[in-house]
């Protein structure tokens, strides 16, 4: 079977593919170049500036310059991504990878994590890490230089993809399909090796307040890029079940915090709180303000900082995993209830009431889970800076994250499944606010059945890509008859729906509005007053652009092959981590014989 091309909805021109490769290719170069001089003890200007910033800071040359390149690298990925994400909202569909001038942070951001990871590689001189990767006789790199490179080209590929899936599939205009969650997936696990690697420099030059507030930092950006994931619903686009959103919440802040207070002792959890609040609420500023998009909402966090704190100070330290199951399903219950409040005060999609005793259900599993994996990423990352440690056995830690991880998965993937059972038609009430070139109208639905509505996750109107983006409420006003709160927009290249969400997966939409597009042949929607109108899956109608002539066969492909390429990056992650804590075990009993043989003599 031959599937054709669709090349008018969202793949790259020539120029395009033309400016890519040769950027790509240049980079290439020069990082080629850089460790051939290096390699060959030539002096280059990188290394010289390597060598200053490593005296200043008290590191090693390869761990110089890395961190800060990272750090500037991940804030334009972020910045990006949200830039990028509000133009689909508010203007609709691009054309290939620099089709908006949101994808260039975005893709030199991913350059900059490639980099980052190449430098330490091209610079690696003793002294090094207990555990290295051997490259070549001679030439050996720390296990965090492979990780980020590891995870940089990951991204870096996703690109590439993202134009073939689109002229395969046409435009998945999703935040979740496969070549997107590739790209912002390698980025936010290269956050992992940066701690990484701090704990290999921790291990040859110790700790100081500066490498303290970088290792902070680093766990702040983790809770802003992990808030990636979650865009759509802090736009108020979701596209996957509301019940997502709070378990997401729940597995970013308890891997995140369990992660740097068993490191890092008291206090540590609200630096990194107010590194994710000052960055993320100044993203989101930026590209409703200056950039003149919608605004991006974000969880708080505030208590499931404090809950770590809290239970920290109580169980201590020493049992990590203790800590980690303890402050887990608190942040599982607790902070589920107050990102609750939160969602009724500021979120564009309050979550109801009828949802909060499965999101406490599925938080509990996902936050005792996420911190299990984060004292399994806190005990590696001990070990690799050189601490003994004797209980609970390494094997015994290894099988506590796996559960955890384990368990985070299952509960993501029983949640994503999205259903559209039909049954559901309403009759349009239009009641005209504007006529002429640019009529709106309030959109008033009768529903059969009359209590489709009722106990429903969400039940909205909604329009957007028409230059702006806009929600409300379908009010009730009768059994069964909801209005909507505003009017509705139904001229020039706005799209206007309604979308009710009913149970924990079932989600449908209807059309009230929609511009005729020649380029995927799609004719123009418009609904009349009194016409009966069948609800059909919400995903048909959100991505309206998407081809519906592909056989199934090659969906499930991509999305397999994602699940593919996520296990080998997790797998990796787990290999170098815990390659880094078994050379960090052998330093440390090491140096512990060599001072019981001193004290002997």
């Amino acid at each position: 079977m031959s599937v054709p091309l669709a090349a008018s909805t969202g793949t790259a021109t020539f120029d395009q593919i033309a400016i890519v490769t040769g950027l790509v290719s240049l980079l290439y170069l020069a990082l080629a170049v850089l460790l051939w001089r290096e390699r060959t003890g030539r002096s280059t200007l990188v290394g010289r500036l390597a060598d200053t910033i490593g005296r200043l800071d008290g590191v090693p040359r390869w761990a110089a310059i890395t961190p800060y390149l990272h750090a500037v690298s991940l804030l334009a990925c972020a910045f990006g991504v949200w830039w990028d994400i509000a133009v689909h909202i508010d203007k609709g569909r691009d054309i290939g990878p620099f089709g908006t001038p949101a994808h260039y942070p975005i893709f030199f951001g991913i350059l900059g994590v490639i980099v980052s990871g190449v430098l330490p590689i091209a610079l690696a001189r003793k002294p090094l890490p207990a555990r290295t990767i051997k490259l070549t006789k001679g030439w050996r790199i720390p296990c965090s230089a492979a990780l980020v490179t590891f995870c940089g080209m990951f991204a870096l590929v996703g690109f590439p993809m993202d134009d073939a899936w689109h002229r395969l599939f046409g435009e998945d205009v999703t935040l979740w399909g496969p070549t997107h969650l590739l790209m912002i997936g390698g980025v936010v696990l290269s956050i992992f090796a940066r701690l990484l690697a701090s704990a290999e420099v921790e291990q040859l030059a110790g700790i100081n307040l500066r490498r303290r507030f970088q290792e902070i930092v680093a766990v702040g950006a983790l809770l802003i890029a992990w808030d990636l994931f979650s865009t759509e619903f802090n736009y108020g686009v979701p596209q996957f079940p509301l019940i997502l959103q709070p378990i997401l919440i729940v597995f970013g802040a308890a891997l995140a915090f369990a992660l740097l207070r068993a490191r890092r002792g008291p206090g540590t959890t609200f630096g990194a709180l107010a590194v994710y609040l000052i960055i993320r609420g100044g993203i989101a500023w930026a590209v409703n303000q200056p950039l003149g998009e919608i605004l991006s909402h974000f969880p708080l966090l505030i208590v499931e900082a404090v809950i770590v704190e809290v239970v920290a100070l109580a169980l201590g330290n020493k049992n990590r995993f203790r800590l980690g199951l303890v402050s887990g399903a608190l942040i599982g219950t607790a902070g589920v209830l107050a990102e609750y409040w939160w969602s009724t005060v500021w979120m564009p999609i309050p979550w109801p009431s009828s949802m909060i005793p499965s999101a406490l259900g599925f938080g509990v599993v996902a936050g005792i889970g996420a911190g299990q994996v984060g004292a399994w990423l806190a005990t590696r990352y001990a070990e690799v800076a050189g601490e003994v440690r004797a209980t609970p056995s390494v094997r015994r830690t290894h099988q506590l994250g796996a559960i955890g991880l384990v368990a985070v998965l299952a509960v993501l993937f029983f949640c994503v499944p999205r259903s559209a059972d039909p049954g559901v038609s309403g009759t349009i009430t239009l009641d005209r606010v504007a006529t002429g070139a640019e009529p709106t109208a309030y959109v008033t639905v009768k529903l059969q059945p009359a209590d489709a509505a009722v106990d429903a996750r969400w039940f909205e109107a909604m329009s957007w890509q028409g230059g702006g983006f806009m929600t409300h409420r379908m009010v009730k006003v009768a059994d069964g008859s909801y209005r909507s709160a505003e009017p509705l927009p139904m001229y020039g290249k706005w799209k206007s729906m309604v979308r009710l969400h009913q149970g924990q997966r079932d989600m449908v939409a209807m059309w009230v509005y929609a511009p005729e597009d020649l380029a995927i042949q799609k004719p123009a929607v418009q609904v009349s007053d009194g016409q009966m109108v069948e609800f059909i899956g919400e995903q048909q109608v959100l991505r309206r652009e998407e081809r519906t002539d592909v056989p199934r066969w090659m969906w499930n492909g991509g999305y397999a092959l994602l699940a593919v390429v996520g296990s080998v990056e997790i797998l990796g992650i787990a290999w170098l981590v815990g390659r880094g804590a078994r050379g960090g075990r052998m330093r440390a009993a090491h140096l512990e014989s060599q001072e019981r043989a001193r004290e002997i003599a």
